[in-house]
């Protein structure tokens, strides 16, 4: 991994045009797959990945006599990182030489106010044992995909987990997706030995896993 290095980054304080890579290196991660979140109808709302373009190319972009739109706008990724991190944050780049190739972050947040985030509820008896205390929220890791493979998401979620562990935060919540085709990002945490702890209902996809951060960094 001699040409990759890893930098803390904040969007705040970052040069604009590292924002931007890190918002382009973002809307590809997830155009590709699992996720395959690239176009999107604005009526119907049903979405392709980059896998489906030359489909797309014989529709002319078009679905329900509409032009399709991007999944993931420039602006409202822009926003989501003005928003998501702040100084309590752990954001991490990866670059290979200058430019942007994966991203990773977190933050701490309550129970509550992450309940609230997702959407969702978490296990009565879970969230109990954990009380009110606050947990580390891994919200994003992602590499795009010609550098998959090299363990670059895995020592960026090392150093998300140092600084983690330094502001005391003992326990970690991810939300991923399970089916109908399997993150790597889940079939990783599982491995680490993550627990389910929630799914979202009607064949969404996506669960929320979860386990004590202690012993994680031996794990990685």
């Amino acid at each position: 991994m001699k040409d990759i290095s890893f930098v803390r980054y904040s969007p705040h304080t970052s040069e604009s045009h590292i924002t931007s890579q890190v918002v382009e290196c973002y809307r590809q991660v997830f155009a590709d797959g699992p996720w395959h979140e690239w176009k999107q109808c604005p009526e119907c709302k049903k979405y392709w990945g980059t896998k489906d373009r030359q489909e797309l190319e014989k529709s002319g972009f078009c679905h329900c006599r509409v032009p399709l739109v991007d999944f993931w706008p420039t602006e409202r990724v822009t926003a989501d990182l003005f928003h998501e991190i702040t100084k309590e944050s752990s954001c991490w780049l990866a670059l290979c030489e200058s430019r942007v190739i994966g991203f990773c972050w977190g933050y701490p947040i309550t129970l509550g106010s992450l309940e609230r985030k997702l959407n969702l509820s978490l296990d009565p008896t879970f969230r109990a044992s954990l009380g009110q205390r606050q947990i580390a929220y891994q919200d994003e890791v992602g590499v795009l995909s010609g550098f998959r493979g090299r363990k670059i998401a895995k020592a960026m979620v090392k150093h998300r987990l140092h600084d983690f562990l330094a502001q005391g935060l003992n326990f970690g919540i991810v939300r991923t997706r399970e089916y109908p085709e399997p993150s790597e990002t889940f079939l990783w945490y599982r491995r680490l030995g993550y627990e389910a702890v929630a799914q979202y209902p009607d064949g969404d996809g996506r669960v929320i896993l979860a386990r004590n951060l202690e012993g994680l960094s031996s794990a990685l």
